[in-house]
């Protein structure tokens, strides 16, 4: 039994002659007539009541045209399908995303912008930072990541080039009406307490924090430990000190907090969308195009 025998049968059945039938599907009536005697031979019960006026359906055959019309459209929604997972229309994708960038228009209109022309794809984004973003990554289970502080030497990955992220200097509002004005240089904070975080949850980038301390010409005095750049900000909005943070805090910044640019945060960083480089996926190719023109 194949599929085009259902389909045989269906024209039959809904045309009720074999003639009709044939001239809709383009062949000859006697070969028509053959395919279905074929049917009802292997199902071993006929499928019509044959007349002079045409044909009409058993009890059986009605509820077989039923069964075969369901099985023709699970098909052609199947293949369907198929043809739009293929061209990246439809299909599903798990995406990383740093909190530090999670409110960044280079994180956010790819995904608007991906969603409005593919609205068939499901997105998850998942936040975590870069390491265990590219641990999940490497191992499949994220398609892809918003990330910064990857090794560019690693073959592992693929990237596509987002921003570059400079630093600001995170300073408490105060009570006061007047914002709170920047040292001329950061060295003259060197006895201000600094709110930090610990070296594992991010070495590139506390590496990077401390080296750009060296080059402003001192150490910072750390006092207290964040677990993430939010934590860091919630700290100075309480007034416990200040901080170095990256220039995407612009758009998640309590009220409590002013971000002051400074001639001695001269730094920058590069942040990515970052995807294993031996993937061949159809939607995050599409995807990937989605960030790129956004860019």
């Amino acid at each position: 039994m194949e599929l085009r025998h259902f389909r045989y049968f269906l024209a039959v059945a809904d045309c009720g002659s074999v003639a009709e039938a044939a001239r809709r599907l383009h062949i000859v009536q006697p070969a028509l007539s053959r395919q279905i005697r074929d049917l009802e031979e292997e199902l071993g019960s006929d499928l019509f009541h044959r007349n002079a006026k045409g044909v009409q359906l058993t009890t059986a055959g009605a509820q077989f045209s039923i069964d075969a019309r369901r099985v023709l459209n699970d098909v052609d929604s199947a293949c369907e399908r198929f043809v739009r997972i293929a061209r990246g229309q439809s299909g599903a994708l798990r995406i990383g995303l740093a909190p530090n960038y999670s409110w960044h228009p280079a994180t956010l209109k790819p995904v608007h912008d991906f969603k409005l022309s593919h609205p068939d794809v499901t997105i998850m984004l998942e936040p975590a930072l870069a390491a265990k973003q590219l641990v999940k990554i490497a191992d499949g289970s994220l398609d892809g990541g918003f990330l910064a502080w990857r090794d560019p030497r690693d073959p592992t990955f693929l990237a596509c080039h987002l921003f570059d992220c400079r630093l600001k200097l995170a300073m408490p509002r105060g009570n006061g009406e007047s914002p709170p004005v920047a040292p001329k240089r950061l060295a003259d904070l060197k006895d201000e307490p600094c709110m930090w975080f610990e070296r594992d949850v991010a070495p590139a980038y506390y590496d990077f924090l401390i080296h750009q301390c060296q080059l402003a010409g001192f150490s910072p005095r750390i006092v207290t430990i964040g677990g993430d750049v939010s934590t860091i900000l919630g700290l100075v909005a309480a007034g416990m000190g200040y901080a170095i943070v990256p220039e995407a805090s612009i758009y998640s910044c309590p009220g409590q907090v002013v971000l002051l640019d400074h001639a001695d945060l001269t730094l920058s960083y590069p942040v990515e969308f970052v995807w294993r480089a031996d993937v061949v996926n159809p939607v995050l190719e599409e995807f990937i195009k989605a960030v790129a023109r956004a860019g």
